[in-house]
């Protein structure tokens, strides 16, 4: 079965002892190789000073005037003691006349049957061997010229020794277990030491993860603290109070924007409800009924339009894009005109004097008109509303470096600098007991801003000289070819 630890906890510990025990195995791997190459050297060391003691005390001595016959230089007694088979680590040595390899002489005991290697004069060769099919022994055997008599037809002989590997075997065995058990006791200190650094160090996080599950929503002043944490965590600790922050702030937008919205919507329900319940109260004639429709339709259309701006300024607050409204060619001066259409009857009623200052572009351009024609519906009737009677408004329009400026500036009704930035708050008045007395739920700006948000481009308000100037400025494409 598959482990799959879900606790931070849980994963370090699996991590941080697996690579312990990787890297214990690994380094105990390396010091036993280690350990074995240098007892095997020094194995190989102690046979090649045999063999080498062998061949400096056979010579070769003439017998009956025959050169050539074998005879150690040392005496039988001495021989015999040498190679007593009965010691602790027993010697094992033959001796062969070449080339047809007759053996001439070997150690004490029985004949070991050692192996003939094949080599070269003077050079030594190893070989791993069984003797008697049950006794491992090392062998090293090297062809030779020894000292003799004489000069003339010299023989060669071979000389092999032999010795038990027992005792090497032995040695690894105890360096193996020995590196196994010191493996073992330093993983389980470790494990008890790695657990408790863990625990220790992942404490900070239990905490903020506890803070988090007990940390209520709605409530905006509580905020996450570690005092003493790693520096690891501060991070996370200001990001998540920053994250509050934000959390608190859109909560009380959302009070405040239901709020006014019902607000907004509840005035025309009222005014619908009382005209209704005035023509209800007695007879009246057909005029009196059609003026109370038309009254009624008036806040109708008051509402359509309320409810309109609050779904497209939510649509836009979503996350929707500039690229999902469908674009078309329009002529700037074109369709400036069309969105002062619908405050012209209520400019002329209030006497205002308009001034139109159209620098047109020599391409139609490609827009997305419906929305361009929402912002400057809502600019133009925020300065006819505001606008005091017999004011002045007036309209600029240029295109440069791909780009549409358009700003309205009418006589300042009494607003001060410090209450510019507010004017595109949702539902913001300069009279907070206003309650859309001139025909506007406040949300008009607000909305006017997120477009151009949404289109890249500013919408900035300023004072100059008596006048409260509002300015658009948003990229435009590419211009398409006036048609002709």
């Amino acid at each position: 079965m598959r482990l799959k630890p879900k606790s931070l906890q849980s994963r370090l510990l699996l991590g941080i002892l697996g690579s312990l025990t990787l890297t214990l195995a690994v380094g105990g791997f390396i010091v036993y190789r280690m350990v074995d190459d240098q007892l095997r050297k020094e194995f190989d060391a102690g046979l090649l000073d045999k063999l080498r003691f062998y061949e400096t005390t056979t010579r070769l001595v003439t017998k009956d005037g025959v050169s050539g016959f074998p005879k150690l230089r040392m005496g039988d007694a001495e021989w015999e003691r040498v190679t007593n088979p009965l010691k602790a680590v027993p010697e094992f040595v033959q001796f062969w006349f070449l080339p047809k390899g007759r053996m001439f002489h070997h150690s004490a005991g029985p004949d070991p049957k050692l192996p003939r290697l094949p080599g070269q004069i003077g050079i030594p060769v190893f070989s791993d061997h069984l003797l008697l099919g049950k006794t491992p022994v090392r062998v090293i055997s090297n062809q030779i010229y020894p000292e003799q008599d004489t000069k003339e037809n010299p023989f060669a002989i071979q000389v092999a020794v032999a010795r038990p590997t027992d005792s090497l075997h032995t040695a690894l065995d105890q360096v193996k277990w020995f590196l196994v058990k010191s493996a073992g006791s330093t993983t389980l200190v470790l494990m008890l030491a790695t657990r408790w650094l863990v625990r220790r160090g992942v404490k900070p996080v239990a905490s903020l993860s506890q803070q988090i599950e007990s940390m209520p929503l709605l409530d905006s002043d509580a905020r996450f603290g570690l005092p003493g944490a790693p520096s690891e965590l501060q991070p996370v600790v200001g990001r998540l109070n920053a994250l509050m922050d934000r959390v608190g702030a859109a909560i009380e937008h959302e009070r405040m924007f239901t709020s006014n919205a019902a607000h907004e919507l509840r005035n025309p329900l009222a005014a619908i409800r009382s005209q209704v319940e005035l023509a209800l109260n007695r007879t009246r004639s057909v005029e009196e009924y059609e003026a109370t429709l038309e009254g009624v339709l008036e806040s109708q259309k008051g509402m359509q339009r309320v409810v309109d701006h609050l779904l497209l300024l939510a649509r836009l607050e979503s996350g929707h894009q500039i690229s999902e409204f469908s674009k078309e060619t329009t002529v700037l001066s074109k369709l400036l005109r069309k969105a002062w259409s619908h405050g012209f009857e209520r400019a002329s009623e209030r006497k205002l004097k308009v001034t139109w200052q159209i620098t047109e572009p020599p391409e139609e351009l490609l827009l997305p008109v419906a929305l361009i024609e929402i912002v400057l519906r809502n600019l133009f009737e925020n300065a006819v509303a505001y606008t005091p009677i017999g004011g002045i408004v007036i309209i600029t329009a240029t295109t440069a470096n791909g780009e549409a400026q358009i700003s309205v500036a009418n006589t300042n009704p009494g607003l001060e600098a410090s209450q510019l930035e507010s004017t595109f708050a949702p539902f913001w008045r300069g009279d907070p007991n206003a309650s859309g007395h001139r025909g506007n739920a406040g949300i008009g700006l607000a909305l006017v801003r997120r477009i151009m948000e949404t289109m890249h481009g500013t919408a900035t308000a300023k004072l100059e000289g008596g006048m409260i100037c509002y300015s658009l400025t948003f990229p435009i494409n590419e211009p398409a070819t006036r048609k002709p």
